[in-house]
């Protein structure tokens, strides 16, 4: 699995996977609900709660993209924020415009990042989880990001948390 994570980083996407429109809101709508236990079920097990708010942008302008990347690009995320947030917290999702941009950004108030940390962690295999981590879902979803000729940008403070910014030519 992980040569198969690897593999959809540094290699181009396959020409079956062709470009159709996808509604980033509805995307996120779905992969909150696909994420559900491990947000909401599997931290409750051990007291802690986290809180999941969605601040959705009405009429958000459709993107061209592969909706199964992009799904795991958002996967990803939460599962991140909730690693962020071992006592419990809160990850908000907003979607909105900037000019001819659809622009997802994913914040959680949990541990945070030092200025080293957000410097290096798009890089595969770099990872602060020990482990448990395999340091490559941040990386992916800059492949991911990428593809779809979008950006992802990070900003995180140490104990006050991090939000990661998706934008995507609409």
């Amino acid at each position: 699995a992980t040569v198969a994570r690897m593999k959809d980083f540094y290699q181009q996407r396959s020409p079956q996977l062709t470009l159709a429109p996808v509604q980033l809101n509805d995307l996120v709508r779905q992969v909150i609900t696909l994420t559900q236990p491990r947000w909401s079920d599997m931290p409750q097990r051990s007291g802690a709660v986290i809180t999941l708010q969605t601040m959705l942008m009405d009429d958000l302008p459709e993107i061209m993209g592969v909706e199964s990347e992009l799904r795991e690009a958002l996967t990803n995320l939460i599962f991140n924020a909730v690693d962020a947030l071992p006592h419990g917290g809160q990850i908000v999702i907003r979607s909105a415009t900037e000019g001819d941009t659809a622009v997802i950004r994913l914040s959680d108030d949990g541990l945070g990042m030092d200025a080293e940390t957000v410097r290096r962690c798009l890089e595969p295999f770099f990872t602060t989880k020990g482990e448990q981590g395999t340091g490559l879902g941040l990386s992916v979803a800059h492949g991911i990001a990428q593809r779809h000729k979008g950006t992802i940008h990070i900003e995180s403070e140490p104990h006050v948390g991090t939000t990661v910014t998706l934008r995507f030519p609409s």
